[in-house]
């Protein structure tokens, strides 16, 4: 299975009340991301409630099926405040990552590219015309500069990811006491939408990017080490 047609995939987006396959999602985060299957809990609990449409984050879970086979999930959302999207999670298996979509698109770039499709309907559900950006937190530098190949752009800020979020605190009863230790090193930046692009110099897009991860999602105060180091690391 070297390539694929647009209906050779189906997508799942398992959330609001939609949990039907959310076994096979969680399986593969499991598989790919074992160092946070503290976060599986809350995963399942998106899928099973319905969403609250004035939540400031506005969720997807897709399990990707590939002619029949799970092969990855995209786990993203639309910020409504700040009218940003953010990458969570993506996880493809090995084999599909060497996948062309049509014979044209690489597997791993056609799925960022519906999600940030996903994204521009989720904005202009919100009234605006598509997000600012596609930002996310990147750990690794082989994954840095695939995803530049992509038009991922790093902003200049040293930065930091914050182990758990209020949410995740409410449902798993195993969250231990947090230390500046638990803070993981990791780049952040964003994708250009297709069509709107931004300037990843502007100093408002990379602080519109470092609240909507550090004050929206973690919901640090703004008196938090991490929210004003980042913001002190801003070029001016």
């Amino acid at each position: 299975m070297s390539n694929l047609s647009d209906a050779d995939l189906v997508i799942h987006d398992l959330v609001d009340g939609n949990s039907l396959y959310i076994e096979e999602y969680l399986n593969i985060y499991r598989d790919l991301f074992p160092q946070y299957v503290r976060y599986i809990p809350l995963m399942r609990q998106r899928a099973g409630e319905r969403v609250d449409p004035s939540a400031t984050e506005k969720w997807h879970q897709w399990l990707v099926i590939g002619r029949g086979q799970p092969i990855g999930i995209v786990g993203f959302l639309y910020n409504r405040k700040r009218n940003i999207g953010l990458l969570m999670d993506f996880a493809i298996y090995p084999k599909a990552r060497k996948l062309w979509v049509n014979g044209e698109t690489p597997f791993v770039k056609h799925m960022l590219n519906l999600s940030m499709q996903q994204l521009v309907e989720d904005a202009r559900e919100n009234r605006v015309d598509a997000p600012l950006c596609f930002a996310a937190e990147v750990e690794y530098p082989a994954l840095v500069r695939k995803y530049k190949e992509y038009g991922y752009v790093t902003f200049p800020v040293e930065y930091f990811e914050p182990p758990s979020t209020p949410d995740l605190q409410k449902v798993s009863d195993k969250i231990q006491q947090i230390s500046d230790a638990d803070y993981g090193r990791m780049y952040i930046g964003a994708f250009q939408i297709p069509g709107h692009p931004f300037d990843p110099h502007d100093p408002d897009i990379m602080r519109t990017v470092l609240f909507a991860f550090l004050e929206d999602h973690y919901q640090l105060p703004s008196t938090h080490w991490l929210v004003q180091k980042v913001v002190q690391d801003i070029p001016v």
